[in-house]
């Protein structure tokens, strides 16, 4: 490196520091300002401009760890001292762990040499850390056939999502449900493609999954047990569905006398208790009680799985559980031999989903048809689960001459059912596809 060449190195790394102390300042700054001084219309933009900055600085620290990693600060005896690795060096330095360390550098050394619309974006504040990752992960985990072009497109395409830019509602996507999307990113590209990409996310979660499946349970010795478990999504969506069944709050439903006693208006078996996590326990204590005495069956579990013929009979593709959860064709034609599975577009017979008139509820078959389509109640930002739900007759009551069908369907929380019926609101759908309510003039 010539004179001119180090002397201008040394200018840039001046300015970088300069900038990042100046950038400290500012936010010591902010931060002297007493919090109930700022006020509400501002509060909304300044949490979101914190946020922003928050990811721009991560994104610069991974760039700046991952230059360190290339030119082996770690082993320079007079900055990495007694180091054994960059991570560890790093670890010392921020006050860190190793392993947050090692996933990090991972994640820089990604970003520095491909995905440069996920860097950028991040660089800009616009992407949360976690987002970063499910994109870079799945991303990683392209099929040996994508071309680089259409590595390239699928990323852009969640990026999209994750910023918001390209989801229907102009909001961005959590990590949790790009998470989802992700195992799709090549749909728009190439159908075969995504189907592949998706096996091979799906069967490396399982096998991670399965890996990591533990179950301890022990005597408190006061009449009590305590545990801790961790199960694959599948299984954890199957035990969350039964107890959101049993600790609806239809289902717990209380009516107040006028001398301060309640009783159920719903199910009398039902628990009651003053806390939801003390209700979850105590439905989690009514399946137990419950569970066969005299044998188990195969499976208990009644299950609606909608996947195209050909995932069925090749075994590459996926299912889509009325829970939401996607798993492979293989874990679906294992499920289907041990539960009740109900087939939707499975290439066999299928209950029959309209009822007409002659109903005025909505079946339990048509409730699993809904749950394809809507994993929470209906309403934009309500994130009841579909179990919790009710299944209002949306466009023509049925006291009006309604039909009881999928077309006249849609599934709110009680609170939002109550609102539906109440004429000082009225309920619509916008051309994003959300459905919110109105108060009527």
């Amino acid at each position: 490196m010539s004179v001119s060449q180090l002397q201008s190195s040394r200018e840039m790394t001046s300015r970088v520091t300069m900038l990042v102390s100046a950038a400290q300042e500012a936010v010591r700054g902010a931060g002297a300002v007493p919090a109930d001084a700022v006020g509400s219309a501002d509060l909304a933009e300044a949490l979101q401009r914190v946020g922003e900055l928050e990811s721009a600085a991560t994104a610069l620290r991974l760039r700046l760890s991952a230059e360190a990693e290339a030119r082996r600060v770690a082993e320079d005896p007079d900055l990495g001292g007694a180091a054994t690795g960059t991570d560890a060096w790093l670890a010392g330095l921020l006050g860190s762990t190793r392993a947050s360390q090692a996933s990090g550098l991972r994640l820089g050394r990604l970003l520095g040499s491909k995905y440069a619309a996920t860097r950028e974006a991040f660089a800009a504040g616009r992407l949360r850390v976690d987002q970063v990752r499910v994109i870079v992960d799945a991303a990683e985990e392209a099929p040996d056939r994508a071309t680089p072009e259409q590595v390239a497109a699928a990323e852009e395409l969640l990026v999209g999502k994750a910023t918001g830019d390209s989801t229907r509602s102009g909001r961005p996507m959590n990590a949790k449900r790009l998470r989802q999307a992700a195992r799709r990113m090549f749909d728009p590209i190439d159908r075969t493609l995504a189907d592949e990409h998706e096996l091979k996310m799906l069967t490396r979660e399982k096998a991670g999954a399965d890996a990591e499946t533990f179950l301890s349970l022990h005597e408190n010795g006061d009449g009590t047990w305590s545990g801790k478990f961790r199960i694959p999504e599948l299984h954890g969506n199957l035990l969350e569905t039964v107890l959101a069944h049993l600790t609806s709050p239809r289902r717990l439903g209380l009516k107040r006398a006028a001398d301060g006693s309640t009783s159920s208006t719903i199910d009398p078996s039902a628990p009651q208790s003053q806390s939801y996590l003390e209700t979850r326990g105590q439905g989690f204590c009514e399946l137990i009680e419950h569970l066969p005495t005299t044998g188990l069956s195969p499976s208990q579990a009644t299950v609606l799985v909608t996947l195209d013929l050909d995932a069925l009979l090749t075994g590459i593709g996926a299912a889509r559980l009325d829970s939401g959860v996607r798993i492979t064709a293989g874990e679906a034609r294992r499920m289907a031999c041990e539960a009740g599975l109900v087939p939707a577009v499975l290439g066999g017979a299928s209950e029959p989903l309209d009822l007409g008139r002659e109903r005025r509820l909505h079946s339990a078959t048509q409730r699993r048809a809904l749950s394809l389509s809507h994993e929470t109640c209906a309403t934009s930002g309500c994130e009841r689960p579909f179990a919790w739900c009710e299944i209002h007759h949306h466009r023509l009551s049925w006291g009006r001459g309604g039909a009881t069908d999928l077309d006249n369907g849609l599934p709110l929380c009680g609170f939002h059912h109550r609102k539906a019926h109440d004429p000082a609101w009225d309920l619509r759908q916008h051309s994003s596809g959300e459905w919110r309510f109105h108060r009527r003039r």
